[in-house]
């Protein structure tokens, strides 16, 4: 019910209750007064009664003669006055208490909220402004629960963070370090050693430059900062040039590389340097997870139904079933029992992951179980529709 029907109904009902309880009290107070006085001795008949100096001289006289009579008419009056002080005041007091209740737990809602207290249910009112009032109210409670939550899980992430990237560059700093005492010390006493140690130092530095440029996207994306220049393109060579530079990678990792390209344009829409960190993330990680049994890597690139797919499939130690659908979690790492020699902050996979979004595209893993490999998909649509 609307505010305003429910103070008009209460208004009707506040005038016409003590007229109909004061109609029935005068029509008792009038046969108990013609009962009890003789009112017959007015001798007032219907053109007196029209007459207002005949009917006041009548009545008068009436009264000084009998006196008592004054007094049931100030009971009649204080009658009267009492029936509309006591319906007043219930109705009033009836509608008070109806709008009092919602106002005063809102209120002591707000205390609640005042004391970081947001497990509460916020009742609703009989009244449609207060029942809105009560949702908004309620709404606000739960956007402050999820922004706690998320202030929470975003404090859990920093930690997480500082302690992975921690962790992960002291690793290849400690390996520098090592590396060119070798070389102050002269054990590097060759020219072949020399080469072998100044080609590890500069791996180790690209780890760290990889982690620091994955640190800084994921920033950008937390932020939503991160900037996309698309253009047209041919998806093949983007994907080819990144093969070319895993080459001697994968030759070195004993890896046997597959391809299979289309023969035709990929034409497709998307940020090259982005797109590449994506593909270089899944590279990445199929060199990085591969087991002492590894030994190929296979590509395709291929159009289906105006979406665009590349593939890349390894035989590596595999993903676990319960892992599968957490590997895109941030800061989430795969079984440290497993892979416990392997370097990784967490950030590659959901930033990876995001960066396909953002292209209006997807990316997604399967994997039939530990050591039986794993296969990463990336769909885009095709710019041309075809």
């Amino acid at each position: 019910m609307k505010l305003r029907q429910k103070f008009e109904s209460y208004n009707f009902i506040m005038l016409t209750a003590p007229i109909a309880i004061i109609g029935v009290v005068s029509v008792l107070f009038l046969i108990i007064f013609v009962m009890k006085f003789p009112v017959e001795e007015m001798h007032i008949n219907r053109t007196a009664l029209l007459n207002p100096v005949i009917l006041t001289q009548a009545v008068g006289a009436f009264f000084i003669s009998h006196p008592t009579a004054v007094t049931y008419l100030i009971v009649y009056g204080a009658i009267c006055v009492s029936v509309c002080a006591v319906t007043s005041t219930i109705l009033t007091r009836r509608l008070v208490q109806s709008l009092e209740k919602p106002i005063l737990e809102l209120r002591e809602n707000v205390d609640n909220i005042r004391k970081g207290e947001l497990r509460f249910e916020v009742m609703g009112s009989d009244y449609d402004e207060l029942d809105d009032l009560c949702e908004g109210f309620d709404a606000m409670r739960r956007e402050l629960i999820r922004s706690v939550e998320r202030e929470e899980r975003l404090k859990h992430e920093q930690r997480m963070l500082i302690s992975n990237i921690s962790h992960d560059l002291k690793t290849p700093v400690t390996s520098i370090k090592g590396y060119i005492d070798g070389i102050n010390d002269g054990i590097a006493d060759t020219p072949e050693k020399l080469s072998r140690y100044l080609a590890t130092i500069k791996s180790k530095a690209e780890t760290i430059d990889r982690l620091v440029s994955n640190l800084s996207t994921f920033a950008g994306m937390e932020d939503a900062e991160l900037k996309f220049n698309t253009e047209r393109g041919d998806l093949r060579d983007l994907l080819l040039d990144v093969i070319d530079s895993y080459r001697i990678d994968f030759e070195r990792g004993g890896l046997e590389l597959e391809t299979d390209i289309a023969d035709t344009p990929v034409t497709v829409c998307i940020d090259g340097e982005k797109m590449r960190r994506v593909l270089t993330n899944i590279f990445d990680n199929a060199l990085k997870y591969r087991r002492s049994g590894s030994k190929l890597i296979a590509v395709k690139c291929f159009v289906e139904e105006n979406t665009a797919y590349i593939t890349v499939r390894d035989d590596g130690i595999g993903i676990a079933p319960n892992e599968l659908s957490r590997v895109f979690d941030t800061f989430y790492r795969a079984d440290d029992s497993r892979a416990a020699q392997i370097n990784g902050n967490g950030l590659g996979l959901g930033i990876a992951r995001q960066i396909t979004e953002a292209h209006n595209g997807r990316l997604w893993l399967r994997s039939d179980g530990i050591n039986k490999g794993t296969t990463a998909t990336i769909s885009l649509p095709t710019a041309d529709g075809k």
